[in-house]
């Protein structure tokens, strides 16, 4: 973890290692390229905590929910993948259904199942998604606002998040990504899931790390100027 710095806005920043279909997660590069890059700028008084979470039912929740517990972030802000999308994804709504014909990494497949029982059908993302969107678009970045995150694991961590920090003033959300340029290649067989938020087809469109780290770094510097 980061060494808190006085009087910067902490952010926690959540990203995903490999599963079924991904090989290699982008969410893993993309956070770290972030993190680095807010280091550089010290002006902008932003500090970045990265958290690896599992890419499983339940366990993933509950890691969320003891590194917000311990690092108490002034923000949230997961990422995640979904493989055949052209654009970073800001999710607008977060479902609380589990449901995914590919199983986690654990081998836990659900299937119409509540991520929380007795909660809310749905919670929205309290990021300023419209406003980022905006923003990217002048400056010619692939952007979009998207009202689906799946029902795998990340709109369980999506949805998770948004419950654990309900009732609080905490700005949280999810962000999803495409597959970024430095993965393609017959090493990496990427394979969309439209459970996963992807957009299944013959074709896998990328995205430059570069682009999606610049869009990540917006979101974050508007919640920083709100």
């Amino acid at each position: 973890m980061t060494q808190k710095v006085p009087q910067s806005m902490r952010v926690l920043l959540t990203y995903f290692g490999a599963f079924e279909g991904v090989p290699v997660n982008p969410t893993d590069r993309l956070a770290h390229a972030v993190h680095a890059h807010c280091e550089e700028h010290p002006e902008w008084a932003v500090e970045v905590i990265l958290q690896e979470l599992p890419v499983v039912f339940g366990e993933s929740a509950r890691r969320l929910n003891e590194t917000i517990a311990a690092e108490t972030p002034d923000a949230v802000i997961a990422l995640g993948v979904a493989v055949g999308r052209n654009k970073v994804s800001l999710e607008r709504v977060a479902i609380n259904l589990d449901d995914a014909r590919i199983a986690d990494t654990e081998g836990i497949q659900r299937k119409d199942s509540p991520i929380v029982a007795d909660a809310p059908a749905a919670y929205f993302s309290t990021l300023p998604t419209r406003a980022v969107v905006e923003k990217a678009q002048a400056l010619n970045l692939p952007a979009e606002l998207s009202y689906t995150a799946g029902t795998y694991v990340c709109n369980h961590v999506f949805y998770s998040l948004m419950h654990a920090v309900a009732g609080t003033t905490i700005p949280a959300g999810f962000i999803h990504v495409p597959a970024l340029e430095f993965e393609t290649g017959p090493q990496n067989q990427l394979v969309a899931h439209v459970d996963a938020g992807g957009v299944e087809g013959t074709a896998i469109p990328t995205i430059s790390v570069e682009e999606a780290k610049q869009i990540i770094t917006l979101a974050i510097l508007e919640i920083s100027e709100r």
